[in-house]
């Protein structure tokens, strides 16, 4: 389940992740590798429990592998100190998280803004800006706070936060989790539209085989091992696996 390292963005070789010790170990990831093009959109799916939220983490660098090694791009994150880390993350990655994860002080521009701003060397593209929060529809709410927003517009200013780098590729978690199923529609629309027009490379973990129907690529987890995979899924095919899986 890997591809030739000139086509990835990111990737794991080996990688296993274990939880406690001895009788009490629990592996969460086993022996993965796998790697995610440039400019696709490629679902994680499994049970509750399989290890999928667990490939992205540790492909991300948000978590410590036990063994193996995790890249973005040619950075082997395995090595890097968590300062280094969090330079990298800033600099390449994206993330979206079903919880928002917006900073209550800030409006929605400098939430935003927040990822570039923390960048010295960095400048907001203002246009690029204009342009997220026209497509997102929150043109109009970028002087609120997130208390002011309903939980939808939440997350489309953390999907616009995610994209205002124009990082080599998003780590979404369950992004749609927490939205009704007409504004997860637009949100996965305007994640589609990212790929294939922007060439962003997004990586999604998901139980919803409505989301994963917009992907080109949707890989099946199982007790911590990568099971199978399949390109430009139907919510049929989704379904049909999660339950064999199951």
């Amino acid at each position: 389940m890997v591809d030739s390292e000139q086509d990835t963005v990111a990737r794991l070789e080996r990688a296993t992740k274990t939880f406690g010790t001895g009788d009490a170990a629990v592996t969460a990831l086993d022996d993965a590798t796998i790697g995610f093009r440039r400019g696709e959109f490629t679902a994680v799916m499994g049970p509750s429990g399989s290890g999928k939220s667990t490939l992205m983490y540790c492909q991300s660098g948000l978590d410590r592998l036990t063994s193996g090694r995790a890249f973005i791009g040619d950075v082997d994150v395995s090595t890097l100190t968590d300062q280094e880390l969090s330079v990298l993350r800033r600099s390449t990655m994206g993330f979206i998280f079903q919880s928002f994860h917006l900073v209550p002080a800030l409006n929605a521009r400098e939430n935003i803004t927040l990822p570039v701003d923390l960048d010295r060397d960095a400048e907001v593209d203002e246009a690029f800006l204009d342009e997220l929060a026209v497509v997102l529809g929150i043109e109009h709410r970028l002087g609120n706070l997130p208390s002011q927003l309903s939980g939808g517009q939440r997350q489309r200013v953390a999907v616009a936060r995610a994209m205002m780098p124009r990082p080599e590729v998003i780590f979404a978690d369950e992004p749609t989790g927490a939205l009704d199923s007409k504004t997860s529609g637009e949100l996965l629309t305007y994640l589609r539209t990212a790929v294939d027009d922007l060439g962003q490379t997004i990586v999604m973990v998901t139980h919803d085989a409505v989301a994963a129907s917009h992907c080109d690529r949707v890989v099946y987890v199982q007790d911590g091992r990568l099971v199978d995979e399949g390109r430009n899924p139907t919510v049929d095919d989704v379904l049909g696996k999660i339950r064999e899986l199951s």
